[in-house]
């Protein structure tokens, strides 16, 4: 069994940053671009429909061409790698959302669907389902939720 200072190292923490800074990058880059190209033309692009094709293809068309540019290094392809995995993510996202296909990222989180969905004292879920005579979720009553105003986790 692989020893854990073994599977992260000095390499695996330089590839991270490499790969994450170009994705980062290369995503914030493709935004920008195309922003600035609305700007200059504002008739381009009116509808939206080209603009993830163009803020992911910008990123995919520098990490291609960045080795060539900056020069050969380890740390150069690995940050080109990053930007051309980012600008593709964009670009398949958007063709499986038109093929009815849609990936749900980090923003869908189930605490307030499944961990903390509110009860009734007869053990029913809001929309109908039972969980039968287990007892009384308590965790539902808002004392228990210790955060501040609309930001609790009773507000999720």
């Amino acid at each position: 069994m692989a020893k854990l200072t073994n599977l992260f190292n000095k390499d695996t923490a330089l590839d991270i940053l490499y790969l994450g800074g170009g994705a980062a990058v290369g995503g914030y880059a493709g935004s920008k671009i195309y922003d600035k190209i609305k700007e200059s033309k504002p008739d381009f692009d009116a509808a939206g429909t080209y603009a993830p094709y163009v803020k992911g293809g910008i990123p995919v068309v520098v990490g291609l061409l960045l080795p060539t540019l900056a020069g050969n290094s380890s740390a150069v392809k690995k940050i080109g790698q990053g930007m051309f995995a980012a600008g593709g993510g964009i670009i398949v996202n958007e063709l499986l959302k038109k093929a009815g296909v849609e990936l749900k990222g980090v923003g869908n989180v189930m605490m307030g669907n499944v961990m903390m969905q509110g009860m009734t004292p007869d053990r029913s879920l809001e929309g109908g389902a039972s969980l039968g005579s287990v007892g009384y979720d308590n965790y539902t009553n808002t004392s228990y939720d210790i955060t501040p105003a609309a930001a609790g986790e009773m507000d999720y």
